[in-house]
C-alpha cells in the first residue's frame, strides 16, 4: 500500500523533514495523495508533524495494528495473516467463526480491546485498551482431541519464553493455563477447538493468549488487584504492544512447526515442568463433586498432572472442570 510505503519512507529519515515533492516523485503519485494518506497515517496515531511548506517528520511512536506487527514478524505460517480489531467481545470468539469460512491457517486475530474476554470455565479476563496484548491463533492441524491439552501447555512456556526475552524475567506457570509472575496472574490462556463427527479429528483449534503488558495496580478492577499483574507493574519495563505480538508469534511457531508438535512433545514438556511452580507441594483439587488435598508430583506425556492423594493413590487430572489451589 502506498500509505506504508510513505511511512517506511519517514521511518528511515526520522527526525528529519521529507518534502511533499520528494515523497510524490518516489511514489508516481500527487502531492494530494500523499497527503491524504499522510492524514491516514496520523489518524492511525503515527505522530508525523506537516511542516509548512517544506514537507513531514516523522518522530517515535508506539501505534498498535496489523502492519505494525506483521512488518516485525519473521515467521512463515503463525500470524500470516493478522486481523486486527479495535473492539470485539472476544478474540476466540472472533477466531471461532472462521471454521466456517477458507480462513488460512495460521491466522491471527488481534484485538485492541476485548469486551467479554474469558478464561477457562468461562472466568472473565480483564482487557482494557493500550494495557496489554489479546490474540487468538486459528489453526487447522493434524490432531486428536487428546493433543489439545498439550496445546495449552505448550502455548504457557511460549508465553514465559516470550516474557524472559522481552523484559529478563522469566514467569511460572500454573497448572494449565495461566502465567504467573512473582506471584500473580500475568497472562491467561483458551484453547478451544471444533471436532471432526465422524472421525474424531480436531477440525480447528483456536488459541487464545491474553497478557497484561502495562497495567498500574490501579487499572486493575478492586477485586484482582492483590491477585493480578503487569510486565510492567513488576520490572518496570514497557513492552511495545506490537514488538510482544510478533514476539509470541514467532515463539509460537518455533514450537508447533519448527519442533514438530505433538510428536515432539519434550521440547516444551521439560520447561513445562521446570516453570510450574506447585510441583512437590500440597495442592487443594477442585471439581464438580467437591474437593480434596493431595500432592503435586508431575505432568505426564498427555499433560496430565498427576497428584498423589492422602491415601498414597496417584491421580492423572485432566484440565476439563478441575482447578487447582494452592494450600495457605
Amino acid at each position: 500500500m502506498i500509505k506504508y510505503t510513505i511511512l517506511e519512507v519517514l521511518q528511515k529519515n526520522q527526525g528529519k523533514i521529507v518534502s511533499g515533492g520528494e515523497l510524490a516523485n518516489t511514489l508516481g503519485v500527487s502531492r494530494t495523495a500523499v497527503w491524504k494518506q499522510i492524514i491516514s497515517l496520523q489518524n492511525e496515531g503515527y505522530q508525523i508533524e506537516s511542516v509548512p511548506n517544506k514537507g513531514y517528520c516523522f518522530s517515535t511512536s508506539d501505534v498498535y495494528s496489523a502492519y505494525e506487527i506483521e512488518r516485525r514478524l519473521t515467521t512463515k505460517i503463525i500470524g500470516h495473516p493478522v486481523i486486527f480489531l479495535d473492539e470485539v467481545d472476544s478474540t476466540n470468539n472472533y477466531a471461532k467463526t472462521l471454521g466456517a469460512s477458507n480462513a488460512q491457517n495460521g491466522t491471527a486475530v488481534v484485538a485492541a480491546r476485548q469486551t467479554a474476554g474469558k478464561g477457562r470455565l468461562a472466568r472473565k479476563f480483564e482487557s482494557p485498551e493500550g494495557c496489554g496484548v489479546y490474540l487468538s491463533i486459528f489453526l487447522r492441524p493434524k490432531l486428536q482431541v487428546s493433543d489439545i491439552n498439550c496445546i495449552t501447555l505448550m502455548t504457557a512456556v511460549v508465553v514465559a519464553d516470550t516474557v524472559e526475552e522481552l523484559c529478563g524475567l522469566r514467569p511460572t506457570i500454573k497448572w494449565t493455563n495461566d502465567v504467573y509472575l512473582n506471584g500473580k496472574k500475568l497472562c491467561g490462556i483458551l484453547t478451544e477447538c471444533s471436532i471432526e463427527g465422524e472421525s474424531g479429528a480436531v477440525e480447528y483449534a483456536v488459541v487464545g493468549i491474553g497478557t497484561n503488558l502495562g497495567q498500574t495496580s490501579v487499572d486493575f478492577p478492586e477485586e484482582i488487584r492483590n491477585i493480578a499483574t503487569s510486565v510492567f507493574q513488576e520490572t518496570g519495563v514497557r513492552i511495545a504492544q506490537a514488538d510482544y505480538a510478533a514476539a509470541l508469534l514467532k515463539n509460537f511457531e518455533r514450537y508447533f512447526y519448527e519442533q514438530h508438535f505433538p510428536e515432539n512433545k519434550a521440547s516444551f514438556l521439560g520447561q513445562y515442568r521446570k516453570d510450574l511452580f506447585f510441583l512437590g507441594q500440597e495442592v487443594t483439587v477442585v471439581g464438580m463433586t467437591g474437593q480434596y488435598t493431595a500432592v503435586a508430583m508431575d505432568i505426564d506425556e498427555e499433560g496430565r498432572l498427576l497428584v498423589r492423594t492422602e491415601d498414597g493413590r496417584t491421580k492423572a487430572l485432566n484440565s476439563g472442570e478441575i482447578s487447582i489451589r494452592m494450600k495457605n
